[in-house]
């Protein structure tokens, strides 16, 4: 079974999507914030668009699993973690860590109640999203009685009996969950990407190429990065030279572009609380890209010791690895979304 970004959740029953599986989702909020940063940009404001209504009912997906997703495939990471062999469960003869709890999960159940009677229509979209809902109530049902039942040590009352009973319910609930979150995640990258671009065009109709134009830009060259470098690490680096280092190098150019736009533009990037700091997370995800290829191109194997830190962590620390670009990616998606528009000043067309 191939090893992606968190070992733990895919070693075992591929209980999470491939490595980058937190990357997807805070890129979505990037799209679903895109118009609120237009408006205290300098764009055209206005009655909402068929874009506006699409970000206003993906917000409460993308709410979802930004937090129920990863609360769920974290508890399953950390039962399965000390199980030696999930298919046959616990013997009893282990060290239980137990599981995470699943915590509040109404607000999510409801959001997707909601947003199905949202514009626009989406049939395909709202029925992924009620399975999501549906495999999220049913994961918790199992899950939580299994978390009180380790951390009040009860194995220890009744010769993990109840231990056994579990398992195999624990199992089949995170691996619908599992299913039913790659669906939603799909289903909204799909509509986000497509969101996205046609956002960039709007800025570059209305203002130009301005430094606003660069940001959402830059950020979905480095998605593109990120998308293609999400790869396996077993049974061979399944990195793909083909396609991983042309998005590498168009996301370069495009970082320079940028830092030649702001340095000619000193003003307006002055403007953009936080700048700097984007162009640092650029400069790490370019690096820990850089590391990526080099290890493909000039055939260097992961070590035992780098196998054990994607088996406990932290994984990030493997130079080369897709965690490491997982975890700069990640950081610079947060520094993009915390840039602060209020203040931003457009040049005059």
């Amino acid at each position: 079974m191939p090893v992606h970004a968190k070992p733990l959740r895919v070693l075992l029953l591929c209980l999470a999507p491939s490595l980058g599986c937190d990357k997807l989702i805070e890129a979505v909020n990037q799209g679903a914030q895109a118009v609120a940063e237009e408006k205290t940009g300098g764009l055209t404001g206005g009655p909402k668009t068929e874009d506006d209504r699409l970000s206003e009912k993906l917000q409460p997906y993308i709410d979802c699993i930004n937090r129920q997703s990863n609360n769920v495939n974290d508890s399953a990471s950390r039962y399965f973690q000390w199980i030696p062999d999930p298919k046959a469960g616990p013997t009893g003869k282990e060290n239980p860590l137990g599981l995470f709890e699943i915590r509040d999960i109404k607000p999510c159940v409801d959001g997707i109640a909601a947003s199905a009677d949202k514009e626009p229509d989406d049939t395909e979209l709202e029925t992924t999203a009620k399975a999501y809902s549906d495999a999220l109530v049913a994961v918790e049902a199992v899950a939580n009685p299994a978390y009180k039942y380790y951390d009040e040590d009860n194995y220890k009352d009744d010769k993990w009996a109840k231990a056994k009973e579990m398992h195999p319910k624990l199992v089949a609930a995170f691996d619908a969950f599992a299913a039913a979150d790659k669906g939603m995640r799909t289903a909204v990258a799909t509509r986000n990407d497509a969101l996205q671009e046609r956002d960039l065009a709007r800025v570059e109709a209305e203002m130009g190429k301005i430094l606003m134009w660069h940001h959402k830009k830059t950020m979905l060259l480095a998605k593109k990065v990120m998308d293609t470098g999400d790869v396996a690490i077993e049974p061979t680096f399944a990195l793909d030279l083909a396609t991983f280092e042309p998005a590498l190098t168009e996301f370069e150019a495009q970082i320079d572009a940028m830092n030649a736009y702001a340095k000619d533009h000193k003003e307006e990037a002055d403007s953009l609380t936080m700048f700097s700091s984007l162009q640092s997370g650029c400069e790490d995800v370019k690096k820990a890209a850089k590391e990526m290829l080099r290890r493909k191109r000039d055939n260097t194997a992961f070590t035992k010791d780098d196998f054990e830190r994607f088996a406990n962590g932290p994984a990030e620390w493997v130079e080369g690895s897709p965690a490491k670009l997982s975890h700069a990616y990640n950081a610079l998606v947060n520094t993009s979304n915390g840039l602060n528009y209020n203040f931003y000043k457009p040049p005059a067309k």
